[in-house]
C-alpha cells in the first residue's frame, strides 16, 4: 500500500465542526459559543472563556497562559485555530493489519470585527484530493447581524448550513468511508465529505419567536460542483430547556437540480446524559435511487472532563435493494485533560449487508486535538 498515498487522501481532510451535543447540553444555539452563528470553528468569549476554561477540562492550565484569551489581539481582530492528530489501526487486507499516525486537521482562523453589526471572517487550512495531493483551502465570509428582526446576513464561501455538523467526518451523514477505508458500496455516506469545495454562499438568518432560528441559503453546486447557484438550502433549529431537560429539535431541506436531500435531527440532555440523532433521506445521489443515512450518540459525562461515547452509524445508498448497507457501532471516551486540549479513544465495528463480503476487524483510533 502506498503510505503517502493513504496520509494525503485521509490525513489532510479539512473539516472544523462543533460538537452538537454542547448545544444540546446549553440548550442553546451554536451562536452561543462559535463566531460563526451556525456554528464550527472560531469561538467567541463565551466558548473560550466560559465553556472551553470552566465546564470541559479535568483542570485549567492557567499558569500556563491567560485565563481570559479569547483570541483577541487587538480590539477588532481575533485569531485563532484547531489542530488535530490521529493514529489509527485498520484492515489492509482481510488477513492484514496497518497502523498509521498522522496530521489530520490543521485550521487557522481570524475575525476582522468592523463594528458591533460587522465583521470578516477567514479560514485557512490543508485538505486532500483524491489523486492524492493537498493543498491549501480557504474559507472566507462577510458577516452583517443586528438587521431588522435581529436578522443576520452571510456572503462569500462556506457550506451551507445543514444537519448536525459533527466533528466525525466520516460519519455517513457527513461524508462517510473514503479512499481505503470503502467497503465496496457504490456510495458510502452522503454529501459534506472530505474532498468538498466550499461554494459561494448567500445565507440569511431569522431567530423568530422563543428558542426557533430560521436559515436559508442560496449557493453554488456542492452535488455537481457547478458554479451556478442552484443549490438551495433551508433549516429550521429549536432549541429550549426546562427545569431538567434542555434540548433541540430540526428540520433540514436541500434542492440542487434533480437532487434533494432533507432530514430531522435533534438531541436531549439530562443529568450527565446527553442523546443526539439525525435522519437524512437524499434522492438521486445515486441516479434513480433513494439513499438513507442515521446517526445516534449518546455520551455520558462521568466526571468533568471525561465522557463515554456511544454511537450507531446506518447507510443504505439504495433504499430499494434488499441488501448493500453498512452499520457501524462506535465506542469509545473524550478526555479533556486540559482547556486546550482534547484526548480521543474509540473502537468502531462495521457490519454489512452484502453478499459475499466480510465483515472487517474492528478499528482502533486514537486523536489529539489541540485549539486556541
Amino acid at each position: 500500500m502506498n503510505l503517502l498515498y493513504f496520509l494525503t487522501t485521509i490525513i489532510f481532510v479539512n473539516f472544523c465542526f462543533a460538537l452538537p451535543r454542547f448545544s444540546v447540553q446549553n440548550g442553546s444555539s451554536c451562536i452561543a459559543c462559535h463566531v460563526n452563528p451556525t456554528g464550527s470553528g472560531l469561538r467567541n468569549d463565551y466558548g473560550s472563556n466560559i465553556v472551553s476554561l470552566e465546564e470541559l477540562p479535568l483542570e485549567r492550565w492557567l499558569e500556563k497562559g491567560n485565563e481570559d484569551w479569547d483570541g483577541y489581539i487587538s480590539d477588532h481582530l481575533q485569531v485563532g485555530g484547531d489542530f488535530r492528530l490521529q493514529g489509527v489501526q485498520y484492515n489492509e487486507t482481510d488477513s492484514t493489519r496497518k497502523s498509521v499516525f498522522f496530521p489530520m486537521q490543521a485550521d487557522i482562523y481570524s475575525y476582522l470585527k468592523l463594528n458591533n453589526n460587522a465583521g470578516i471572517f477567514t479560514k485557512i487550512g490543508v485538505k486532500g484530493s483524491r489523486k492524492g495531493s493537498s493543498s491549501l483551502s480557504a474559507e472566507y465570509w462577510a458577516f452583517l447581524s443586528n438587521l431588522p428582526q435581529n436578522a443576520w446576513i452571510r456572503v462569500g464561501r462556506t457550506l451551507p448550513n445543514y444537519g448536525l455538523r459533527v466533528d466525525d467526518h466520516t460519519s455517513f451523514i457527513r461524508g462517510g468511508n473514503f479512499s481505503r477505508t470503502f467497503l465496496g458500496l457504490e456510495k458510502e455516506g452522503l454529501i459534506f465529505g472530505p474532498y468538498q469545495d466550499t461554494p459561494a454562499i448567500l445565507e440569511l438568518g431569522v431567530p423568530m419567536f422563543g428558542g426557533l432560528q430560521w436559515t436559508t441559503s442560496l449557493s453554488t453546486g456542492l452535488v455537481n460542483n457547478s458554479e451556478e447557484l442552484n443549490n438551495l438550502t433551508t433549516q429550521f433549529n429549536y432549541t429550549g430547556s426546562n427545569e431538567h431537560l434542555t434540548y433541540m429539535a430540526g428540520f433540514n431541506y436541500m434542492q440542487e437540480d434533480n437532487f434533494n436531500m432533507l432530514g430531522v435531527y435533534g438531541g436531549v440532555s439530562y443529568a450527565n446524559f446527553t442523546w443526539t440523532f439525525e435522519v437524512d433521506q437524499a434522492e438521486n445521489w445515486i441516479d434513480g435511487n433513494t439513499s438513507l443515512a442515521l446517526y445516534d450518540e449518546l455520551a455520558w459525562e462521568v466526571i468533568q472532563g471525561v465522557q463515554l461515547i456511544g454511537k450507531y452509524d446506518f447507510f443504505d445508498p439504495k433504499t430499494n435493494w434488499q441488501t448493500g448497507s453498512i452499520s457501524r457501532y462506535t465506542f469509545g471516551a473524550e478526555i479533556y485533560p486540559l482547556n486546550i486540549m482534547e484526548i480521543k479513544l474509540q473502537v468502531r465495528m462495521n457490519r454489512i449487508d452484502m453478499d459475499n463480503v466480510n465483515t472487517p476487524d474492528p478499528e482502533y483510533l486514537i486523536q489529539t486535538h489541540f485549539w486556541f
